[in-house]
């Protein structure tokens, strides 16, 4: 067994870092991913979406294209403090759909998929009485 956090020093805990960081990108990304969450690999980089229940109205009836900015405003600030600048929110038929520009480590997709979960409850009407 290694030492408490507390015991380590700022070189133990720089290698312990290290160490963590490669365990986890040598595991595949979807090991980590809620399967309400649908990650796939483009031409042009990664697509994440998670379906909705949207009371059988189509999406694009719903939001309107403030809603649709005001959710890309939430979506740049999380890529700013990731690193995954460029993302761009679509909504489709049942869905909401993040397109981002370059492949991602297993850092981003667990802040993206967060980010879904957050949205959530902001997003599916199935929850609207």
């Amino acid at each position: 067994m290694g030492s408490a956090i507390e015991h380590m020093s700022r070189a133990e805990l720089v290698k312990a870092l290290k160490a963590a960081v490669l365990l986890l990108r040598s595991v595949s990304p979807n090991t980590f991913i809620r399967p309400e969450v649908e990650v796939t690999a483009t031409p042009s980089g990664t697509l994440i979406a998670r379906t909705f229940k949207w009371a059988f109205i189509p999406a694009g009836h719903i939001w309107s294209d403030d809603d649709r900015r005001s959710v890309q405003e939430r979506l740049d600030a999380l890529a700013t403090r990731y690193g995954f600048k460029g993302a761009v929110v679509r909504f489709g038929p049942d869905r909401i759909e993040i397109e981002v520009p370059q492949r991602l480590e297993i850092e981003q997709l667990l802040a993206l998929q967060e980010w879904l979960a957050c949205e959530k409850d902001s997003l599916d009407i199935s929850q609207v009485p």
